[in-house]
C-alpha cells in the first residue's frame, strides 16, 4: 500500500486528534499504560540513533558527540537485511562501551530472506550489543508468514530473554497489511518504537503524539517512540517530544539520528523540558467493517479467551457477537463494539497467535 501524502495524513490525523485528546482525559481504568509489561534496561531513557559507521569515525568520537547531549545509549546499524555493515564489529562494540556507551545494534528487515536477515542480526548481538531492534517497514502483501520465521529464528538463537524491539510506522491504521501482531506476539519482541516523524506527517509533535499512541498501545508492550533530528526540527519541538514522552509515561525515547542532528537540536536534548500534566494512553474504538493488524490482534485475543474465530483480520459479524459475549462475561455493555474499556479487558488475555506459514490473514493480502 503506497503511503498518503503529507497533506492527507496531515488531514487524516487531524480528524483523530480531537477524539485521542479527549481519551487522553479517561480515568486510569478505562486507559492502557505504556509501561507494561516490564522494560528491558537496554531501552531505558534516551536513545540516539546511528547510520552504518564509515571511517574516519570512532566509537570513541560518537560516544563523545552523544554525551555532549546528555545520551550514554546508541543505537548503531548493524545489518541491512542479510548483509551486514561492516563498520559493526565487536572491536567497535567493545570500543563503545569501554567509553561508558550502551550499544544496541538495529538491522532493517525486508523479510525477504527471513533465515540470513536473523542470521544477520544475531551476529551484531554475538557482537556485543546490548540489545537489538529491528526496523521493518514493508508493507508488501503476504509478509505474516515471513515475518513469523524471522521473529522464531531471532528467538532460537537468541533466548526468550534478549531484549528486541520493533521500529515501526507510527500509523497502525494506516498500515492495514503491516503484521504488527507477528513481532509483538506473546514471547515475540519486548518493546514497540513507533516511529513518530511529526514533521514527515506535516502535524505539530503534539498531534503526532495523540493521533498514534494509542493504536500502538493494543499490542500491550512498552512504547519507546522515536523523534526526528533529521529535517531541522525545532529546539522548542525536541523539548515538546521530550515532555509528551513523560506525560504519557513512556518508559523510553530515541531519536533518529546523531549525524543529521543540528547542534541547537542536540542542545535541546539536555535542557529541561517543560512539566506538563499526566496523560494516559487510550486504545482505538473499532467497530464492524473494520479491517487490518488491529483486527487480527482483536481476534487473536478473543481466540485467547476461548473462541474460535477465523482470523482474517476483518471485523464482520461473527467476530461482533464473539465480542458481544466477551463484553457480558466481563460485565462490560455487550455492544459488539470494541473500545478502550474492552481493550483493556482483552488485553488481560494471552492472544493465540495462528501459524502463518502457509498464507496471510485476508486483511494482509
Amino acid at each position: 500500500m503506497l503511503s498518503p501524502s503529507p497533506n492527507t495524513r496531515a488531514a487524516r490525523i487531524a480528524c483523530v486528534v480531537a477524539t485521542a485528546l479527549a481519551l487522553a482525559t479517561l480515568t486510569p481504568g478505562a486507559a492502557l499504560a505504556a509501561t507494561s509489561p516490564r522494560l528491558p534496561t537496554p531501552f531505558a531513557g534516551t536513545a540516539l540513533w546511528v547510520g552504518a559507521v564509515q571511517a574516519p569515525q570512532t566509537g570513541q568520537a560518537l560516544v563523545a558527540a552523544a554525551a555532549a547531549a546528555g545520551v550514554r545509549t546508541l543505537y548503531v546499524k548493524a545489518a541491512d537485511g542479510d548483509t551486514a555493515e561492516p563498520g559493526f564489529s565487536s572491536a567497535l562494540v567493545t570500543e563503545m562501551r569501554a567509553a561508558g556507551a550502551s550499544v544496541c545494534a538495529w538491522t532493517f528487515a525486508y523479510l525477504q530472506e527471513p533465515a540470513a536477515e536473523a542470521t544477520a542480526a544475531v551476529a551484531a548481538v554475538r557482537d556485543g550489543a546490548q540489545c537489538l531492534i529491528v526496523d521493518a517497514e514493508s508493507e508488501q502483501p503476504k509478509l505474516y508468514g515471513p515475518a513469523q520465521a524471522f521473529v522464531h529464528a531471532l528467538r532460537a538463537a537468541l533466548g526468550a530473554g534478549f531484549p528486541i524491539g520493533l521500529a515501526a510506522q507510527a500509523e497502525v491504521a494506516q498500515h492495514p497489511k503491516f503484521p504488527y501482531s507477528v513481532f509483538l506476539a506473546a514471547g515475540a519482541f519486548n518493546a514497540f518504537l513507533p516511529l513518530i516523524y511529526w514533521r514527515d506527517f506535516g502535524v505539530s509533535v503534539q498531534a503526532a503524539d495523540a493521533a498514534t499512541l494509542g493504536d500502538a498501545s493494543i499490542y500491550a508492550r512498552p512504547l519507546l517512540p522515536v523523534g526526528q533530528l533529521y529535517g531541522s526540527p525545532t529546539p522548542a519541538e525536541v523539548l515538546s517530544f521530550r515532555a509528551l514522552a513523560r506525560a504519557y509515561g513512556t518508559p523510553g525515547l530515541s531519536f533518529f539520528d546523531l549525524e543529521s542532528a543540528q547542534p541547537e537540536a542536540l542542545a535541546a536534548l539536555t535542557a529541561r523540558p517543560p512539566a506538563l500534566a499526566r496523560m494516559t494512553i487510550a486504545a482505538p474504538t473499532l467497530r464492524a467493517g473494520a479491517d487490518g493488524d488491529e483486527v487480527v490482534r482483536a481476534q487473536e485475543l478473543l481466540n485467547g479467551a476461548g473462541a474460535h474465530l477465523p482470523v482474517g483480520g476483518y471485523f464482520g459479524s461473527e467476530t461482533a457477537r464473539t465480542l458481544a459475549a466477551f463484553q457480558a462475561r466481563h460485565h462490560l455493555a455487550p455492544n459488539g463494539v470494541l473500545g478502550p474499556a474492552t481493550w483493556r479487558a482483552l488485553l488481560r488475555v494471552r492472544p493465540r497467535e495462528p501459524s502463518w506459514a502457509r498464507a496471510s490473514p485476508d486483511s494482509a493480502q
